[in-house]
């Protein structure tokens, strides 16, 4: 005798495994496409400069005229690629290098102190570095005497604060009104130093050619 209530419950299961199968199916074939859609790493590289690497600088002003015995600090920007021997970039143009102008053997040396590295794929900066490193010693000397011209000397430049005061006392302050004045003393601090001179000389260093900074030891950081 047929069952209806039989035939009933079978088909009503039929349809229940009907349905949860074409809703699991889906579920399992776009597993894949979501594991494709994942961003993938980047590769982190370990990368050492090491020591004795030659950085070469440059500065937004032409010069910078220091006293012998001045110290100012200073930022100067990486001018292009420094890379390995094998090519592979170590720090990146565009990356900046801080540090201090600082008497010393008769002259002055750039003393770097941190480097702060250009990432152009970010565009921006990372954080800073400590590294250590000098500049060759820069011992070119310019005299300015009581009355003289400063045109040549100043034009294109940046002035510690302790020469811009010797300037300011043999010359007059409008010799340097709208030059840029890098740390130091203000103007009036030490200028009374000077009112009884007739001359004074002054460092005049080139950054772009003066001051590349060569590494005194290695350092190294991660790079992805």
């Amino acid at each position: 005798m047929f069952n209806f209530h039989s035939f009933k419950s079978g088909t009503a299961a039929l349809l229940a495994l009907a349905i949860s199968s074409s809703t699991v199916v889906p579920l399992i074939t776009s597993a894949p496409a979501l594991a494709q859609r994942r961003p993938a790493q980047r590769e982190q590289i370990n990368i050492v400069v090491p020591s004795g690497t030659s950085i070469p600088v440059r500065y937004d002003k032409d010069k910078v005229v220091v006293m012998p015995d001045e110290t100012v600090p200073l930022t100067l920007t990486v001018a292009r690629d420094v890379k390995a021997s094998d090519g592979k970039v170590l720090i990146r143009e565009g990356s900046e290098i801080t540090g201090d102008l600082k008497p010393v053997s008769g002259g002055t040396q750039f003393v770097a102190k941190q480097l702060t590295l250009y990432r152009p794929r970010l565009e921006r900066q990372t954080r800073p570095f400590t590294i250590s490193g000098t500049s060759n010693v820069v011992r070119r000397t310019e005299e300015i005497t009581q009355g003289a011209s400063t045109g040549s000397i100043l034009q294109g430049a940046a002035i510690g604060g302790a020469a811009a005061a010797a300037i300011a006392a043999l010359v007059g302050d409008r010799a340097i009104a709208t030059e840029e004045i890098l740390g130091g003393a203000g103007l009036g601090a030490i200028g009374g130093f000077f009112l009884n001179r007739k001359k004074a000389n002054v460092l005049v260093v080139y950054p772009d050619q003066d001051l590349a900074v060569k590494l005194s030891s290695q350092f190294a950081f991660v790079s992805s």
